[in-house]
């Protein structure tokens, strides 16, 4: 790349930053206007400015001493600018006599305003950008002193820090508005998945029900039987994964939906596996459990809960292998009851366990169904009820999933 294009590149950056900023044409701000004084003051000079320079001219964020119709207008084309040599410099620039310096002895505003004498400091971004300067100028020739210098760079330092403020707000405020945008999207899809494509699932599902209802079960319609029960479980499972986007969405909203009442934690355990043991033994996976609850009631949403075990017991069957066994678990504790599921699968990498909970994460991506947002719902179920969910698992000894819920009396 030529010396030529890498200035060129050097220069769309800045003004990048530049706009970045917001303060291009901004009204004054007392902020950059109480710095301005403070520079005139200090170097006793009687024009000061904190200058921006854009690609074809130079703004005024803020100046003290600049004869109007200046003053108003808040800028001039870049060939009245002392400044815009300061930024190409990107180091100061200090020029007692401008009528004998070369880089600016040809500039207008020395017969037209009067400039003799110029002293700029660049106001440099944490990236090294030259947005614009801190200058004073003076009508007479001057020697700028050590002292000159120096409180003038402390003085820039200063205005750079306020516009690297700035440019955080500006930068948040569109993180923001573009986090809304995505809300609103999200909203928008939530709405086409929840009605547009909920209902013609449905439609399949129950008509594939009523199908199979009403075909004779005879040999001629075995092989319809057959295709006809494919139909069914995939609307199932198209409707199951429909209800973990839309579970997914309100959890991830604040706005998950719930109906606490108090329930014996033993009962919400049997429940869950007489609703469970079918689908785990017709994987060839043993199935097992332990109720070690005694009396404890937890003030909970029941069917929530239960989905919760649904989803972790779904998760074990998926990564146990024929001839293993699933165990589901509940002890009770101090304040709180202790629901675990445990499967003798692969087990989980540590690397691997700060994610599990995660959106859309999966161990094992190939071969496994499902929208990776079981886990996620749990968590937020488990932390709607003011409980906790961890993991505990080593590579080749199977995965426990623990969650916990705070008994009635401990509410």
């Amino acid at each position: 790349m030529s010396t030529t294009q890498v200035l060129a590149n050097r220069e769309a950056e800045r003004l990048a930053r530049l706009r970045a900023t917001g303060l291009l044409d901004a009204p004054a701000e007392e902020a950059f206007d109480r710095l301005t004084r403070l520079a005139s003051r200090m170097l006793k000079a009687p024009l000061s400015t904190v200058t921006l320079v854009d690609a074809d001219r130079q703004f005024y964020m803020s100046c003290v001493g600049v004869p109007e119709p200046l003053a108003t207008t808040r800028g001039t084309p870049l060939e009245f600018s002392f400044c815009k040599h300061t930024v190409m410099l990107g180091e100061p620039l200090i020029v007692p006599d401008t009528r004998a310096h070369a880089l600016v002895g040809d500039n207008p505003a020395i017969e037209q305003f009067g400039v003799a004498a110029y002293a700029g400091i660049p106001l440099l971004t944490s990236d090294g950008h030259a947005l614009g300067t801190l200058c004073v100028m003076d009508f007479e020739v001057r020697h700028w002193t050590d002292d000159d210098v120096r409180n003038l760079t402390d003085l820039a330092a200063s205005v750079s820090t306020e516009i690297e403020l700035r440019m955080d707000i500006a930068q948040r405020v569109k993180v923001e508005q573009e986090l809304q945008r995505t809300v609103r999207l999200r909203d928008e899809v939530l709405g086409i998945v929840s009605h547009d494509l909920r209902n013609p699932v449905h439609t399949v599902q129950l008509s594939a029900e009523f199908l199979l209802e009403v075909l004779p079960r005879d040999d001629a319609g075995a092989a319809t039987r057959k295709q006809l029960e494919i139909i069914r479980r995939a609307a199932r499972r198209m409707d199951r994964m429909i209800s973990d986007l839309l579970d997914a969405a309100t959890i991830a909203a604040g706005h998950l939906s719930m109906e606490p009442r108090p329930h014996r934690a033993a009962a919400l355990l049997r429940s869950a596996c007489e609703g469970l043991r079918p689908i785990v033994e017709e994987k060839g996976i043993r199935f097992d459990w332990r109720d070690g609850g005694g009396e404890a009631v937890v003030h909970a949403d029941a069917d929530r809960v239960l989905q919760v075990l649904g989803n972790l017991a779904g998760n074990a069957v998926k990564f146990t292998p024929e001839g293993g066994c699933v165990t589901l678990a509940l002890e009770g504790g101090e304040g709180q009851v202790v629901f675990s599921v445990a499967d003798t699968g692969p087990g989980i990498a540590p690397e691997q366990l700060p994610h599990v909970f995660e959106q859309f994460w999966q161990a094992d991506r190939a071969g496994r169904n499902g929208t990776g947002l079981g886990l996620t719902i749990a968590h937020g179920i488990v932390a709607a009820h003011g409980g906790r969910i961890w993991v505990e698992s080593a590579p080749g000894q199977g995965a426990t999933f623990f969650f916990t819920l705070p008994t009635a009396a401990a509410e």
